[in-house]
């Protein structure tokens, strides 16, 4: 646990983290699975410092009870165990190792400038990816391609929408329509919508007040405009009752028309060949402008699919300010667990080029952001931290009495091979999804590739080489005054090993000549 703990401690807590800022975006879905996925980490996490240990422990007795080893096997195997670790945080292990050398290469200025000019070339790729990132929804990718429903959404998304839509407007505060100039500002305002970009014009226009002005003349009768509009929406033979759904009248206490409480009129847009959801969302933008513009009259438009709109409006917001709070939350954390200047200046930068990465490529691979993609790039941000908290911190335990080079080899041999095989095995594991003709399996199994290779690349090769440029250096003088407490510790050690011994060897002595005393 003293290896694993910190490690498990810092990927929990960061990705609980992660997923609980994600809970608070305004969009359902996401929401949703991101408090499930922060209650599932936490569970995982407290399952693993308690029961999981605590089988370790049984099993581990369990093994071993049976047969127990000699007294002076048993002592020394403690006794070593102990002093090789006292040993290993006094000097670096394995010096002339691959590792060793790995790191020694590393550390050369031209290792480190091919690296930078490789990084230059991923960073602009990656920015050149986020930008053209668009931000579109499809209904056919929110369902299985051989699902009924996708050949409808189908049909939809390439037809039908094609074709037309309406709207539906409504007038909540109309003012007095038997004033003329208050007819006009109607017709006026019914005008504008008419007008407006993709709009198809009067004739695909359902509003009473036309009809109305229209078919008024042909009555002949004195009462005024209110009891004419009455008398015209009663008539269901000729005049307009088929009106009547669309209009409320305002009545006095003997039941006569007054005024008009409320109308709603309806027309439609057809966007053709330009037809998609980002098309759509300008429309709804231009409606609610046309209505705002009119706020006297309490305007207020409705269109059946304005709550999917409402969402990818909000996509593009909720990710870049769940992105930064996350960012900044996340080296928070980092912070309470490696408090140090270095090491969490160089996995912050980690984190952010692995994240940019990740949003870039993603763009590159022919995704959009959507609902889908959201949620796939918040947990690439907890994933993130995994490749770059675990080398930091490894490389902060170490004395800072070693060179750079020896902590960091020390850090790689750690957690390098774990992270690589960690890796590995996760890519194996869900690449068994890419027979599945999902676009939601197929953005998640991309962000999963793209987080876990950028992930080992940062941590194996961009990490080390930034902790070797930034990392402080250690000094001849600083060896002298950091070897004496750990090395008087092992030879404390080292002492009760030989007091042990010579006990063991006096007892098994002393056993020996009793059994030569007895048989003798």
């Amino acid at each position: 646990m003293e290896e694993a703990g910190p490690s498990i401690t810092v990927t929990s807590v960061t990705n609980i983290l992660s997923f609980g800022i994600g809970i608070l975006t305004p969009t359902p879905a996401i929401s949703i699975f991101c408090l499930y996925t922060c209650v599932g980490v936490a569970i995982d996490f407290i399952y693993q410092l308690t029961f999981f240990v605590a089988a370790l422990v049984y099993e581990e007795m369990r093994i071993t009870s049976p047969e127990k080893p000699p007294i002076d096997a048993e002592i020394r195997k403690k006794t070593i165990v102990s002093a090789q670790h006292s040993v290993r945080s006094v000097y670096p292990a394995d010096p002339d190792g691959i590792v060793a050398k790995y790191c020694r290469i590393l550390k050369m200025w031209q290792t480190r400038l091919g690296l930078l000019a490789i990084l230059i070339v991923y960073w602009v790729a990656s920015v050149y990816g986020c930008l053209k990132m668009e931000i579109r929804m499809d209904t056919t990718n929110l369902v299985m391609r051989d699902s009924p429903l996708h050949n409808i959404a189908f049909v939809y998304e390439n037809f039908l929408w094609k074709e037309g839509q309406l709207v539906l407007v409504f007038v909540n505060d109309p003012p007095d329509l038997s004033v003329e100039d208050n007819q006009r500002r109607m017709l006026g305002l019914v005008g504008d919508f008419e007008e407006l970009p993709y709009s198809m014009g009067k004739n695909s226009t359902s509003f009473w007040l036309r009809s109305f002005l229209y078919q008024s003349s042909l009555y002949q009768s004195k009462d005024g405009f209110y009891p004419l509009l009455d008398s015209w929406l009663k008539d269901a033979e000729n005049g307009g009752a088929r009106w009547s759904d669309m209009i409320r009248l305002k009545r006095s206490a003997d039941r006569r028309v007054v005024g008009v409480e409320k109308f709603m009129f309806a027309t439609a847009s057809a966007m053709g060949e330009e037809a998609s959801w980002n098309t759509r969302a300008k429309l709804q933008q231009n409606w609610r402008e046309t209505a705002k513009r009119n706020y006297q009259y309490n305007v207020t438009i409705f269109q059946t699919y304005s709550f999917y709109i409402d969402q990818l409006d909000s996509i593009g917001g909720n990710t870049l300010s769940t992105v930064i709070v996350a960012a900044i939350t996340m080296d928070l954390a980092c912070f309470l667990m490696i408090p140090s200047a270095s090491s969490i200046i160089s996995s912050s930068i980690a984190m952010l080029s692995i994240n940019v990465g990740v949003f870039g490529l993603l763009s590159l691979w022919d995704v959009n952001l959507d609902p889908i993609s959201m949620c796939t790039t918040l947990m690439s941000i907890g994933f993130s931290v995994d490749f770059t908290a675990h080398i930091s911190y490894h490389y902060y335990r170490n004395p800072v009495s070693w060179t750079t080079d020896e902590r960091l080899a020390d850090a790689l041999r750690s957690i390098g091979w774990p992270m690589i095989q960690a890796g590995c095995s996760t890519i194996f594991c869900i690449s068994s999804l890419l027979f599945i003709d999902s676009y939601m399996v197929h953005v998640f199994i991309k962000t999963i590739y793209l987080v876990i290779g950028l992930g080992l690349l940062h941590g194996i090769v961009f990490l080390p080489a930034l902790l070797l440029t930034i990392g402080r250096s250690s000094k001849s003088d600083s060896k002298v005054s950091a070897v004496p407490d750990k090395f008087m510790k092992t030879m404390e050690i080292a002492e009760m090993n030989n007091t042990r011994q010579d006990e063991t060897k006096k007892l098994v002595l002393n056993v020996s000549l009793e059994s030569f005393t007895k048989w003798g």
